[in-house]
């Protein structure tokens, strides 16, 4: 979940690991969303598990979203038909998707598994959605691309810093970033 040249993190394991199991310790069951945030809690340092446990300031839209969320009840229905020529593909600027979805940004990515962004590039690859690089990203912008055949998408954080923000424009651009 971390690199292994972070001071104090080397000795952190992969989240969902066979290593991971102590003797004598029961693998927790993550069947729910609240299950793998405990998940997370148990297994990664408190800073990195604040950072994305937590929201902006005082937090009230991390809540309101937590609490709509909650109110979601989905059906389980079983299927009746016969899907095996189901199909989710759809355009989206001009890109051919698998399904309409993609993976979002998250920041920080490469402290939660080596080289977090290529891995999770390279998932998104493999299924045809596209993936979403943060500008904080641990994992440069030059690394990234080559790893994948489809374009990437790219989020930038608007900072006072205009310099810096060009400079990482004009990365995403070379590199190929689509939107």
């Amino acid at each position: 979940i971390c690199q292994a040249a972070l001071p104090g993190l080397a000795r952190c394991q992969p989240f969902f690991s066979e290593q991971t199991r102590k003797p004598g310790k029961t693998l927790m069951i993550v069947s729910s969303t609240t299950d793998y945030r405990e998940a997370a809690r148990r297994r990664l340092p408190p800073f990195l598990f604040h950072y994305i446990d937590g929201g902006a300031y005082a937090e009230y839209t991390l809540r309101r979203n937590v609490e709509d969320l909650s109110e979601v009840a989905l059906r389980q229905r079983v299927l009746q038909k016969d899907m095996t020529n189901l199909e989710l593909g759809i355009e989206l600027f001009g890109e051919q998707l698998s399904m309409p979805l993609a993976l979002a940004p998250v920041g920080l990515t490469g402290m939660y598994a080596r080289r977090g962004e290529v891995q999770a590039a390279r998932a998104a690859d493999r299924k045809g959605v596209p993936f979403t690089m943060s500008s904080v990203s641990v994992c440069p912008i030059e690394e990234v691309v080559p790893a994948i055949q489809r374009p990437m998408w790219f989020q930038l954080y608007v900072l006072k810093d205009r310099g810096f923000m060009k400079n990482v424009l004009e990365r995403a651009k070379a590199a190929g970033c689509s939107t």
